[in-house]
């Protein structure tokens, strides 16, 4: 809260702090031979680490907006990064 004080007379003005934004990332990972969603990706972006489910998808909720590098590694497969 600030206090403006003019003279004699007081105004208290509450601030509310703007909430940070958040950016959410969501994906599928497939085989690139076979096209068939990969299950156990390992989805690393801006340091918060998932995995792909039975279906290839995976969700990354609360990133604050900006650039990342992605990076995407099951073993068998090669390591891709964006």
């Amino acid at each position: 809260m600030i206090t403006l004080i003019e003279g004699d007379n007081f105004l208290n003005v509450p601030l509310t702090p703007n909430p940070v934004p958040v950016a959410n990332l969501y994906g599928t990972v497939r085989d690139a031979a076979t096209g068939l969603p990969l299950q156990g990706v390992t989805v690393e972006v801006g340091g918060v680490v998932t995995l792909t489910d039975a279906s290839g998808a995976y969700s990354i909720i609360g990133l604050v907006p900006g650039s990342y590098e992605a990076r995407f590694s099951k073993p068998g497969y090669q390591t891709v990064i964006y």
